[in-house]
């Protein structure tokens, strides 16, 4: 990790007059303040100088302290392993800033959601429109603002809804969702075919939105991991890992050397039962019974051995700020062993005979192509990221628990179809066999959990995880009296469903839809948090 001082000297001299502020406000964490019209400028010299990666925007209401608004981009310096805020306040009356999508698509649905649920205006956005909050929602209610209560009562008005232009003719709209058969969650798409090629796609998210970030604000910090696991459930482990962490890091607290070992064996338990999943759900999709069967009865037998350790079958209430709510003896121990040898010597035979298998890799290969160069435009992360030539995982990157101290390689694809992540995630199932047996063969002794003391008001930090999905950020703003006074969650899903609708048009027909939307195995829930 660069030393951040020499960080701070370095933004200083390549951004010139625009930069007004620089500091370092935790480990591994700068804060850069820029005039609000230098933002697009500041932006492009970041990631030309810096090779900024963006990974959030978001908006803070500074009143009733201050008069005004701070919205904050949050961008990742993986060579130097820190993390860069840039802050740009601004004015109360008339809040608003030059739209960064041109130059950042991903930034798209990021400004949306400040415009909606804050009222700050992003000019000259190519498509300002409602992003999250229900059809029926009254305009200028903005739920992120200090004055919005959680518990608020709104009253709905006439629903608007966006209208997509008629199809031009020997073009054919065919409607999916949002309520669909067996346990899909809600999602709706409008599939545009000629024939049976598809040429485009209209998405629709956000049909379970909870307003999470809102919910939060005034809960007792030691709550807080409850309100994290609900996110995502099937990636409760890690959003509650990332939470804690920022609670540690705005505490300046290390958790004691077992708890990080045993956070990681946790992680990568919970990678795993994810990546059995989603190929027992990718073989539904193309129709092999008999391989779907053998995954879901190694992912069950994940699952079992969860509840055996945490007594949840999907690890909640093992993560504590300050480390585990519990140990685990030799007995427990020596199951997660047993698991490692029976899921090593299944996979290596299942790995092989799906991947022999003509008419499953027919269905994969150039199916649902994502492009290098658009995964990179939209910051795609995690498996899909890593399929199309995104080479990023934040256990490498930015170690955090004990994955400094194991090792494991990050594979990485171009080729970005269907294929190229189905082989992502069926190599990343041995890096995590691998991981956990590191890790169970130099477990430390001692405790698994120190207290943190009360935080003072207006600590900030993040924390961090690579989820089964991709990397998940937690940012909080410690309010009066040990509560929160702002909470921000940036999911691996919400990252990725932007990237998802680029892998549609093509030469991808409809029958091939079920395919690519299950090789992505996207979470609707963990978007609309």
């Amino acid at each position: 990790m660069i030393d951040s001082s020499a960080l701070q000297s370095r933004l200083v001299f390549a951004c010139g007059e625009q930069l007004l502020n620089a500091e370092q406000c935790a480990e591994g964490e700068v804060v850069i303040d820029v005039a609000p019209d230098a933002l697009p400028q500041v932006v492009q010299t970041l990631r030309r100088e810096f090779r900024a990666i963006f990974v959030d925007l978001f908006g803070l209401d500074l009143r009733p302290e201050k008069q005004g608004f701070r919205l904050t981009l949050v961008f990742s310096l993986d060579e130097e392993e820190n993390w860069l805020y840039v802050h740009a306040d601004l004015d109360a009356d008339a809040p608003q800033f030059s739209s960064l999508v041109e130059a950042l698509p991903a930034a798209d649905w990021y400004e949306r959601a400040v415009w909606e649920e804050l009222g700050v205006t992003p000019r000259e956005h190519p498509l300002l429109a409602g992003l999250r909050l229900a059809p029926d929602w009254p305009e200028g209610v903005y739920p992120q603002r200090h004055t919005f209560r959680w518990q608020q009562q709104v009253q709905g008005v006439e629903p608007h809804y966006f209208e997509l232009a008629p199809a031009p003719a020997g073009i054919v709209d065919y409607p999916l969702g949002p309520v669909r058969s067996g346990v899909v969650e809600s999602g709706h798409y409008l599939l545009r075919t000629a024939g049976e090629e598809l040429v485009d796609m209209r998405l629709q998210l956000f049909y379970k939105h909870r307003g999470i970030e809102k919910r939060a604000e005034g809960v007792a910090l030691e709550h807080l991991p409850l309100i994290a696991e609900r996110i995502s459930g099937t990636s409760a482990f890690a959003h509650s890992l990332a939470l804690c962490q920022a609670l540690e890091r705005a505490a300046a607290v290390g958790v004691p050397p077992r708890a990080r070992f045993l956070r990681t064996l946790l992680a990568e338990l919970e990678r795993l039962y994810n990546h059995l999943g989603f190929q027992a759900d990718l073989c539904q999709a193309t129709g092999l019974a008999v391989a779907q069967a053998q995954f879901d009865i190694l992912k069950e037998r994940g699952l079992r051995l969860n509840a055996r350790l945490a007594g949840h079958r999907y690890l909640f209430g093992m993560n504590v700020p300050g480390g585990l709510s519990r140990d685990f003896d030799e007995q427990a121990l020596q199951a997660v062993r047993e698991l490692v040898t029976v899921l090593r010597r299944d996979m290596e035979t299942l790995s092989r005979l799906l991947l022999a298998s003509a008419s499953h890799r027919d269905r994969l290969e150039g199916t649902g192509i994502l492009k290098p160069e658009d995964a990179q435009a939209y910051c795609a992360v995690g498996p899909i990221g890593r399929a199309s030539g995104v080479d990023r995982d934040l256990r490498r990157d930015h170690p955090y628990a004990a994955y400094a101290e194991v090792d494991f390689a990050v594979p990485v694809l171009e080729t970005g179809d269907a294929m190229a992540r189905t082989q992502i995630r069926l190599d990343e199932t041995m890096q995590s066999l691998h991981i956990i047996t590191q890790i169970l063969g130099s477990l430390p002794g001692g405790a698994v959990y120190v207290p943190l003391e009360q935080l003072p008001a207006g600590k900030a930090a993040l924390g961090w995880a690579e989820s089964p999905r991709g990397e998940c950020l937690h940012w909080l703003l410690v309010g009066e009296d040990g509560t929160l006074r702002r909470y921000r969650v940036r999911t691996a899903s919400f990252a990725n469903w932007q990237a998802f609708s680029l892998a549609i048009p093509g030469h991808n027909i409809l029958t091939d839809f079920p395919v690519i939307e299950q090789s992505f195995g996207l979470s609707f829930a963990g978007a609309d948090c």
